[in-house]
C-alpha cells in the first residue's frame, strides 16, 4: 500500500521507524545503517523529489534500493537468549522489526524469508527441535498476514499439526517446502500466497532444476520428459510424508503445476514480472511486454503447459 509518508522528507520517515532496542542482532546500528543507506537512494530519485511518483511506482522505486540490504542482511550476529520463552520473543521482536522498518509486502517478506532461512543455524543449542518449528510457524504465519491482510482470522477453526521437517540446516529450498507443506496442510482454512510460491520457484529454477536436465549449461539441450519427472519425484518425496498423506491428489496436483511453471519459466515461455509479481507469457522480451498471466488452477495450468512444452515421449 502506499505509504502516508511518502512525500515527507526523508528525516520525518526515519522518525517513524521504531527506537526499540531490543532487536537480538549483535551490531544493529550497522544494519540499520544499510537501510538508512538504501532509503536515501530511495528519496533521491526524481520521481521521489518531484513527487510525481505514483503508488505503484513509488513500490517499484522503494523495492529497487531496500532489497539488495535486506537480502545481504543475513548472515548477521544474532544475540539469542537462551532460554524457550525469551527465544521465542527475540523472534517476536525480529517479526516487529519487519514492520517498524519496511513498507512493502515484497520487503517484509523478504526480510522474513531470510530470517527463516538463517534463524536455525546460529539458534542456542538449548533450544530444543520443537521451540525451533515454533518459530518457523510463527515467521510463517507472519508472511501469510502480510499477504492477506483482510483474511479474517475467526473462521479458522484448527490448524493440522505437521511433525515433518525436511533437512533442518537452514537451506533456503527447505524453508520454502516447509512453508508449503504447511500451507498445503492448512489449505482448507488459508489461501494461497502468490509471493512465496513465486520466490520458491525462481529458488528452485536456480538450484535444483538445472541438475534435471541433460547440460545445465545450455538450455537448448533438452529431455522434457525427463526433465518434469525428475524435478516433480524430488518435490514429491519432500512434500508428500506423514500428515500431509490425506491430501495427495490435491498435493498432486500442486507439485505438477508447480514444476509446469518452473519448465515455462525456466525455458523462457513466461517470465516473473518483479513489477506486478507474477509471472506472465514473454511476447517481447527486450522490450520487457508480457502477456497473459500464469494460471494457477490445475486444468488451465496443465493445458498451457502443454501449448509449449511436451512430455510424452
Amino acid at each position: 500500500m502506499m505509504p502516508s509518508i511518502l512525500y515527507s522528507t526523508l528525516d520525518d520517515n526515519l522518525k517513524s521507524w521504531s527506537q526499540n532496542k531490543h532487536y537480538p542482532i549483535g551490531d544493529i546500528e550497522k544494519l540499520m545503517a544499510s537501510f538508512v543507506l538504501a532509503l536515501t537512494q530511495v528519496y533521491e530519485t526524481p520521481e521521489i523529489q518531484n513527487q510525481t511518483a505514483t503508488q505503484q511506482e513509488y513500490i517499484n522505486i522503494y523495492n529497487k534500493f531496500m532489497l539488495n540490504p535486506i537480502f545481504d542482511s543475513h548472515p548477521l550476529e544474532f544475540v539469542w537468549q537462551d532460554d524457550p520463552k525469551g527465544f521465542l520473543m527475540d523472534i517476536t521482536n525480529l517479526i516487529s522489526l519487519t514492520h517498524d522498518v519496511f513498507e512493502t509486502i515484497e520487503t517484509k517478506n523478504a526480510y522474513l524469508i531470510s530470517l527463516g532461512v538463517v534463524f536455525k543455524k546460529s539458534s542456542p543449542k538449548t533450544i530444543d527441535q520443537s521451540i525451533l518449528e515454533k518459530a518457523s510457524e510463527m515467521i510463517y504465519e507472519s508472511i501469510f498476514e502480510i499477504e492477506n491482510p483482510s483474511f479474517d482470522k475467526s473462521f479458522i477453526k484448527e490448524k493440522i499439526e505437521d511433525d515433518y521437517s525436511y533437512l533442518a540446516d537452514g537451506q533456503a529450498l527447505a524453508f520454502q517446502i516447509h512453508y508449503h507443506r504447511w500451507m498445503m496442510l492448512n489449505k482448507s482454512t488459508l489461501p494461497e500466497t502468490s509471493y512465496m510460491r513465486n520466490r520458491f520457484i525462481n529458488i528452485v529454477i536456480r538450484k535444483n532444476f538445472p541438475k534435471h536436465t541433460p547440460n545445465p549449461e545450455s538450455k537448448l539441450e533438452t529431455s522434457y520428459a525427463s526433465s518434469h519427472k525428475k524435478l516433480k519425484s524430488e518435490l514429491t518425496k519432500h512434500m508428500i510424508a506423514g500428515a500431509i498423506d490425506a491430501q495427495t491428489e490435491k498435493v498432486n496436483q500442486w507439485i505438477n503445476s508447480f514444476t509446469n511453471n518452473v519448465m515455462l519459466v525456466y525455458y523462457g515461455f513466461y517470465k516473473w514480472d518483479k513489477l506486478r509479481g507474477d509471472f506472465y507469457k514473454v511476447i517481447d522480451l527486450e522490450k520487457a511486454q508480457f502477456g497473459i498471466k500464469l494460471p494457477d488452477q490445475f486444468d488451465e495450468n496443465q493445458k498451457e503447459f502443454n501449448k509449449f512444452i511436451d512430455i510424452s515421449n
